[in-house]
């Protein structure tokens, strides 16, 4: 993989280079975390453990004590601080410069006992988390719970991923996947009632802002631990009490499985999420298909029920709507949400529509609308009338203003 020069540091740059593409990015965000706690380059570190000879075993104190800080001081998992260190360590193998570990140092480096419980979340809990979050949040919520993916695989997903399979019914299948963890395991996702239509929202974002590549990912975050922390704070404003207990992006999968467990056999489950099994157990999609449609009643909130899809494209189009006609920006539109960080997608909706509405009457003195929404079959009479297109919405839905 070809990485960002960095010339003061070309024992890293080395190390990263002869990595895979992905393994590559998820070990440059581990060594900055490193960097952080060492204040080092990798050649200075190197330079180092050269000069202290065979017989000094400081850094590897120091990487044990790197585990602990990113527990206390980072709040990662004992899981992500294991395969944090564990990357570090290999940076020392490939420089024929290995750690050499006695059994306690590797019992603490390799400890992924977790001191919290994690909090099982139901569908009614999923879909009031998804109500009171922004459309990035929304992705984040209900696409990790339609495809049941590792922190990792799910971030790697690009548009290229998605958009050639959104306008099928849901569940949509989007091929398989190979997973990051378990070298040569494939997975093979579906999208979701849930998911398609904030999937499609995030496609038509992603057109304005010009990212239009399929190989722009669908959120830009370094780990699950970001996902993670997304998930915590709607826990927050959704007033979801867990006593304690962890919310962490991990379940999602978890969610996904043990629902797909009451319609497919143990094979079947495994294959759609990426987990191990045997090559002769693998089936077709369509197989997996028929028995993710009988599931989905008790994964999907929004399954035969189109209202609630409804409000969240309109919500998505009244904000793009809002944008465009140059009173608003996206901060404005933001901040409502954090006025009322708690409001339904029903009281979002009323307000930015009140928010309008107060903003017409402020334009608009002789009662004529500045501003229409129409069908592009009835675009052409409007241009003939010195109408102008102002913006397009993810509905196909035309803006024009006078």
């Amino acid at each position: 993989m070809t990485i960002e020069s960095n010339e003061d540091d070309k024992a890293r740059d080395e190390w990263l280079e002869a990595q895979k593409r992905s393994t590559a990015v998820k070990y440059r965000s581990h060594w900055e975390k490193f960097a952080e706690f060492t204040g080092l380059t990798g050649d200075e570190i190197l330079a180092q453990k050269k000069a202290a000879g065979k017989d000094d075993f400081t850094w590897e104190k120091k990487v044990v004590n790197f585990v602990n800080w990113l527990r206390e001081k980072k709040g990662l998992s004992p899981n992500a601080a294991s395969s944090c260190a564990q990357a570090i360590r290999g940076f020392f193998r490939y420089h024929h410069s290995d750690l050499i570990l006695n059994r306690q140092e590797a019992q603490k480096m390799n400890d992924t006992t977790r001191t919290t419980e994690d909090y099982p979340l139901n569908l009614e809990e999923i879909k009031r988390m998804a109500e009171v979050a922004n459309l990035k949040e929304k992705y984040i919520v209900l696409a990790g719970k339609s495809f049941g993916l590792r922190g990792g695989d799910f971030l790697s997903l690009t548009r290229g991923h998605l958009e050639p399979f959104i306008d099928r019914e849901p569940p949509i299948s989007i091929g398989e996947i190979i997973t990051d963890k378990e070298a040569g395991v494939k997975a093979y996702p579906f999208i979701d009632a849930d998911a398609r239509p904030v999937i499609k929202l995030m496609l038509a974002k992603m057109t304005q802002e010009g990212r239009i590549s399929p190989e722009e990912k669908m959120v830009e975050y370094n780990d699950e631990v970001q996902v993670s922390r997304v998930l915590q704070r709607l826990a927050r404003r959704a007033c979801i009490n867990t006593g304690g207990r962890r919310i962490r992006f991990h379940l999602m999968r978890k969610f996904l499985c043990d629902h797909l467990a009451s319609y497919m056999s143990e094979s079947k489950w495994k294959q759609v999420v990426g987990k191990q099994i045997m090559e002769g157990a693998y089936v077709g999609v369509d197989t997996l298909r028929k028995d993710w449609i009988r599931a989905m009643e008790d994964i999907s909130f929004t399954y035969g029920k189109n209202e609630d899809v409804q409000k969240i494209a309109k919500l998505e189009a009244l904000k793009l709507f809002a944008q465009a006609t140059g009173k608003f920006t996206a901060g404005d539109i933001e901040k409502i949400r954090m006025r009322r960080p708690t409001a339904t997608t029903q009281e979002e909706i009323d307000e930015i529509e009140s928010m309008l509405a107060e903003e017409k009457e402020k334009n608009c003195e002789d009662g004529n609308h500045c501003q229409k929404i129409v069908s592009e079959e009835n675009l052409a009479g409007f241009l003939s009338q010195n109408w102008k297109v102002s913006a397009v919405l993810p509905s196909g839905k035309i803006v024009i203003e006078n």
